[in-house]
């Protein structure tokens, strides 16, 4: 992505934190959550008064170029920690998993050179995973995104 990243700071070893300024300000909040061995989630959202993230929240702030871009800024930073990590996302709507998708497209080109991105989808009853296609019509499920050794 070309768009420059808000400044975002780390809160706790898997959290991170920056402010979405748009129409109002709003405190964005980045988690990676552990799964399992070298796999974790990519959790997104804004930041509540009690501290927990709303993944739902549907902000419309007029920044979601520049914000997408500092959460993967983030999940750069992140990655670079530990090389071995893959990150699963998805989300939290269908509509959402399918504008990831459409980021993921566009940009591809961009995030190839970095990572290897997988999509996982459901057919045949089962989830199935396959190198990510940016020209294809494919609904996904889910991403999966590792760092290129």
């Amino acid at each position: 992505m070309t768009q420059t990243a808000y400044p975002y700071r780390k809160v706790r070893s898997k959290r991170y934190h920056f402010i979405s300024v748009g129409k109002k300000r709003i405190e964005k909040v980045v988690e990676f959550i552990a799964l399992g061995e070298n796999l974790v989630n990519l959790a997104f959202g804004d930041l509540l008064p009690n501290g927990s993230i709303d993944y739902r929240a549907n902000s419309n702030n007029g920044d979601i170029v520049k914000v997408l871009a500092t959460v993967v800024d983030i999940l750069k930073s992140f990655i670079s920690l530990d090389p071995n990590v893959k990150i699963y996302f998805r989300g939290s709507t269908p509509e959402r998993t399918k504008l990831y998708a459409r980021i993921l497209s566009t940009y591809y080109s961009v995030f190839s050179k970095d990572f290897i991105i997988t999509g996982i989808s459901w057919a045949n009853d089962q989830f199935e995973a396959a190198p990510f296609d940016p020209n294809t019509d494919w609904e996904y499920h889910s991403f999966l995104i590792e760092r290129i050794s």
